[in-house]
């Protein structure tokens, strides 16, 4: 699940008259911006946290997510939710549902649309309901009739009607969990804002391996009632983000990368390139031409058959996965490029057993010139964007070889400020330190 596994949902219940009109706003100017915390799940302020865990063996399950989620892009698959699991998301974020607020963490899910949160009653049963939020008790909580042009119009998961009428959502997961309940509309507040009539699923019922740890789902791709595009009516229809690098010690585990939506400047310095459109919608894609390292260009063209030129959208962009995925050809000329231009550095074996191409950390204090060249977009990657640190003295290549499309992970992203313009049809790069990142 992915851009930002970034692999994001919400959805709720109750008879109601509700048309299909997009999402309303209370009190705020289109053009204005506002930005929400994104807590990585391995942060300490993360209920996901395990202090017992070592350093090594977060990074070890982040990765292994990855691995497991390059599994789900499917090119042109219309099925992809039933493939991707409910807890592959790297990001958590704070949003309050209802009148009056009741305060929700939940994933932030890229491979996601549709949102969804637990709710009380819960069938499947918590030991702490208290924390649930309950429908009942908010005064603008209304759920969409079976025979809605909502109830309709909901592609990205399963619809069918309850016996008191009311729209039900199931979300199936490849683990075999899942989530079903109501599809509704509530007020919504992130970052200080209001948003009305924001369609969402509130789940009565779930069987989920990360129950206890989150809250739900906050849908975060390109679907018509993903948190992104309902966030449209609230300003103009743009969104970035800005990650700061893998929370490696205690300082970066402290803090928060940033989502922001709206239009920002990102002055001169930043380089675009076209979204293309494709299925399933969820998922962001843009086209990799090819990558330099050292003064070798590795075309995209050239890890493809013959017969099979390169094509539009053949890398998606996710914030929700750790690694960067490309193509077994491609990667293998990269992984190629990267030895010879540290020829004179002796190679070693990940610990971990999970990355091919690993070096003492000490003996790299520099990587190869390092450019992915997209469509009308050259853009560079530091050290820390194409190596990770697996162990205290061990770096690796923070990319792996994919049978599919190709995926930007989100260490490639770090420290660079990523904004999609929903409206144009373009995402954009800029290099800028997270750390000090302000809106």
């Amino acid at each position: 699940m992915g851009l930002f596994s970034l692999a994001l949902g919400i959805t709720l219940a109750i008879l109601c008259t509700v048309d299909c009109s997009p999402a309303t706003t209370t009190g705020t100017a289109s053009g204005s911006i506002f930005s929400v915390d994104l807590i990585h799940r391995d942060s300490v302020k993360s209920p996901f946290y395990d202090h017992g865990m070592t350093f090594s063996q977060r990074l070890g399950q982040a990765l292994q997510r990855s691995f497991t989620k390059a599994k789900c892009f499917k090119s042109n698959s219309s099925t992809y939710q039933t493939q991707i699991l409910p807890d592959q998301g790297e990001f958590l974020i704070n949003i309050s549902f209802g009148n009056p607020s009741h305060q929700v963490l939940a994933i932030a899910d890229t491979g996601s649309d549709l949102s969804w949160i637990k709710c009380r009653p819960c069938i499947q049963g918590y030991k702490h309901t208290d924390s649930i939020f309950n429908p009942k008790l908010s005064s603008t909580y209304k759920a969409f009739g079976c025979k809605s042009e909502t109830c309709e119009t909901i592609s990205s998961v399963e619809t069918n009607c309850s016996s008191t009428k009311t729209c039900q959502f199931t979300e199936g997961y490849a683990d075999g969990s899942y989530s079903t309940g109501d599809v509704a509309t509530e007020t919504i507040k992130l970052g200080g804002r209001a948003l009305q009539d924001f369609v969402f699923g509130c789940s009565f019922h779930n069987d989920l391996i990360f129950q206890k740890a989150s809250d739900g789902i906050i849908g975060l791709g390109g679907g018509d009632f993903s948190l992104v595009s309902q966030v449209g009516t609230l300003v103009t229809p743009k969104f970035s983000y800005c990650l700061i690098p893998f929370p490696a010690d205690d300082h970066l585990s402290k803090l928060s990368s940033k989502i922001i939506f709206g239009d920002i400047n990102f002055g001169s310095q930043a380089v675009s390139t076209p979204l293309v459109p494709k299925l399933p919608t969820t998922f962001y894609y843009v086209t990799l031409e090819g990558i330099t390292v050292g003064d070798t260009r590795l075309n995209y063209s050239d890890a493809s058959n013959p017969t099979d030129p390169m094509h539009k959208g053949n890398m998606i962009l996710d914030s929700g996965t750790t690694l960067t995925m490309l193509p077994e050809k491609l990667y293998n000329k990269v992984e190629t490029a990267i030895k010879e231009n540290l020829k004179n550095v002796r190679t070693v074996k990940d610990p971990q057993k999970q990355l091919s191409l690993c070096y003492r950390s000490k003996r790299v204090k520099h990587a190869p010139k390092f450019t992915m060249h997209f469509e009308g977009a050259d853009v560079s990657l530091l050290r820390y964007n194409i190596f990770v640190e697996v162990s205290k003295h061990i770096i690796c290549l923070a990319m792996t070889p994919n049978s599919d499309d190709a995926v930007l992970g989100n260490m490639a992203q770090s420290n660079l400020l990523v904004g999609y313009d929903l409206e144009k049809k373009s995402v954009s790069f800029k290099h800028t330190d997270c750390i000090m990142f302000k809106v």
